[in-house]
């Protein structure tokens, strides 16, 4: 007979719920936070009280082997770093976010396609309801004869960027739900409307950034499964359009009609790109590489460009993946990273392609997963989507869902179990990794409750602050 923790689904309950509590309460960056560290102690707190496995599988593999050296060096420039404490912060959540992402995949890999089903639902009511907000805001703008805004699509987000980091992995999930309901059911025209509603915040919002990845996405996956992506990438392509209709009826001519203003996006976007195509990143990417020159091995400590890339007044990161953490965890860890990734996308291709040709619902899944894999990678070079706390949980849910699917489809005997000693270094990982993120806790409820700053932390908040760890403040 199946344990309870067994028939359950706690990890996977735990990230949807931290996902939809940031979607639903408007309450900033700060919240988001502290709701993302609240859920990965949760989660951390149940790894080791339930004496699971997933602990000693987190470095099963090769890509699992370059993960274990990648945080080891983590752990090592977050020593040598300028504040260790803060370092260890963001080590700890890199951790944490990734244990959290094996967790929840291992649980819908019990379950196959129906739980991964639930899971895209989930997304899309939490999408639905957030949709309201956006349009308690459109139709009060023509009653209070206030022009609206890029900003009334993201309420709850402290900057409208953090809201399309989101975006960027949970639309290819999106996208996928509307692949896998049936024609005939009724929900498939609420799962399309939330998705062309995903796609025309991308267009309001002028999302470069999510597009491009978008688009080298489906590019990718065209090239990789051939005519095995086409099913999935005509939904993409029915989902964006359904977007561009949106956007110009609710967004030009109902403004028209009514004499209000309407938000000319596609023109801003133009305009912003002729006049600078980087949006100001080249001085921190500049920044970056003056640090990797001078850091090579470790960097100067996780989330330390903050710190260092103050003077270039831009930003509290350096809206690149690749160059951050080459800078701030350096370069033999960008290199292991990179292994990881690579060996976990040709698993993953490998995977797609074992799909039987008759079988649409799985052939949707893979392309929806690689899709989603190389969209939040190509953002990434241009965005902050693996800083803020909502698309990282959006991206643990994507790898959940990726681990997950590729372990149904997969012979277990791929999967190399986990021995005694595996189990207790990653308890010990899991327990250390905790304990960086309780740390900071308190300072993110002393945020909350609208604290003052200490007068040391005053001293060195001169000038604009940039959204990291937290929405104001150093580092």
């Amino acid at each position: 007979m199946q344990t309870t923790r067994e028939n359950g689904m706690l990890v996977v309950t735990l990230l949807c719920t931290a996902l939809c509590a940031n979607f639903m309460l408007v309450a900033g960056h700060d919240f988001q936070r502290v709701v993302e560290i609240v859920t990965l102690l949760c989660v951390g707190a149940w790894l080791l009280a339930s004496r699971s496995d997933v602990a000693g599988r987190l470095f099963a593999g090769a890509a699992g082997k370059m993960l274990a050296v990648f945080f080891l060096l983590g752990m090592l420039s977050s020593i040598q770093a300028r504040e260790p404490r803060l370092a260890a912060f963001e080590t700890s959540v890199f951790f944490l976010l990734y244990a959290v992402a094996i967790a929840a995949g291992a649980e819908i890999a019990k379950r196959g396609l129906p739980a991964l089903l639930r899971i895209l639902q989930v997304v899309a009511i939490a999408g639905a309801l957030y949709t309201i907000k956006f349009f308690a805001a459109y139709f009060g703008s023509f009653y209070l004869d206030i022009a609206l805004a890029a900003d009334d699509f993201t309420p709850g987000f402290s900057n409208i960027r953090f809201f399309n980091h989101v975006q960027t992995s949970t639309l290819p999930l999106l996208v996928l739900l509307c692949s896998l309901t049936p024609r005939a059911s009724r929900l498939r025209w609420l799962w399309l409307a939330v998705t062309a509603y995903w796609w025309m915040a991308l267009y309001a919002t002028t999302a470069r950034g999510t597009l491009a990845g978008m688009a080298a996405a489906c590019a990718a996956a065209a090239f990789l499964l051939r005519g095995a992506a086409l099913p999935y990438l005509r939904q993409v392509g029915l989902t964006a359009m359904l977007g561009v209709v949106g956007y110009v009826v609710l967004l030009v001519i109902v403004p028209a009609l009514l004499g209000a203003q309407g938000i000319g996006a596609f023109t801003f976007a133009v305009e912003r790109t002729v006049t600078d195509p980087a949006s100001g990143r080249l001085p921190l990417w500049h920044q970056a590489v003056t640090l990797i020159l001078q850091h090579p091995l470790l960097g100067v400590g996780p989330m330390h460009f903050a710190h260092f890339g103050r003077p270039v007044h831009q930003g509290a990161h350096p809206h690149d993946w690749l160059l951050q953490i080459a800078s701030e965890w350096g370069l033999p860890a960008l290199v292991c990273l990179l292994a990881a990734i690579a060996i976990v996308l040709r698993a993953l291709v490998r995977a797609a392609r074992q799909v039987d040709a008759h079988d649409r619902n799985n052939r949707a899944v893979a392309a929806a997963l690689l899709v989603g894999a190389v969209a939040i990678l190509v953002d990434g070079t241009v965005s902050g989507i693996i800083v803020m706390p909502q698309s990282q949980l959006g991206i643990a849910l994507y790898l959940a869902c990726a681990t997950g699917w590729y372990r149904t489809v997969v012979p277990v005997t791929q999967v190399s179990g986990a021995g005694g000693t595996a189990r207790l270094v990653g308890a010990v990982l899991v327990v250390a990794t905790m304990a960086g993120l309780a740390n900071l806790l308190p300072d993110g409820l002393a945020r909350l409750r609208a604290e003052p700053l200490s007068p040391a932390l005053e001293a060195v908040n001169a000038g604009p602050s940039w959204p990291r760890l937290w929405k104001e403040g150093y580092f």
